[in-house]
């Protein structure tokens, strides 16, 4: 069964970003992205993408300094949060308590997985997921479930 638009990647979240700067400086320093382009508009810098996959970005706007949109309510809609996977959650805090981000002590989602959660610079929240060979939460088994229909579809962390 072919479900929609196949093959079909997720390529890029954006953000404005109040300080572009010490965004890059956290993207790129403490996250270990690398900046792909950025482009101009009338001799100032319009956007910058910063990779963190073959065809895995976040644009960073410049330009938010009339302060940050409020979360979401409780039971409201509204953006909460993009996940990155990482092999060892351990060793991925460990790292950044040597960066500086403030960590504590990783958690169990409601799907399974190991997780804990950072924000950048703006507080824009992101949440680490441990996903390896050995994960078994439900999203490593719908990932499973995934590569066995489409097979050319995936990467398989380490």
């Amino acid at each position: 069964m072919k479900l929609g638009i196949r093959p079909l990647r997720f390529n890029h979240v954006a953000f404005r970003v109040s300080d572009l700067d010490r965004s890059l400086a956290f993207y790129e320093g403490v996250l270990g992205f690398r900046e792909a382009f950025r482009a101009e508009r009338d001799g100032k810098v319009a956007l910058v993408y910063v990779q963190f996959g073959p065809d895995q970005f976040i644009e960073l706007f410049p330009g938010g300094d009339e302060g940050r949109q409020p979360e979401p309510p409780d039971n409201g809609a509204g953006y909460r949060h993009f996940c990155l996977t990482v092999a060892d959650l351990r060793a991925t805090l460990a790292y950044l308590g040597t960066k500086g981000v403030p960590v504590g002590e990783p958690f169990v989602g409601t799907s399974g997985a190991l997780i804990f959660f950072i924000d950048d610079p703006d507080g824009h929240k992101i949440e680490l997921a441990e996903m390896n060979a050995q994960t078994t939460s439900r999203q490593a088994q719908a990932r499973d479930r995934w590569l066995a229909e489409f097979p050319d579809e995936g990467w398989v962390p380490g």
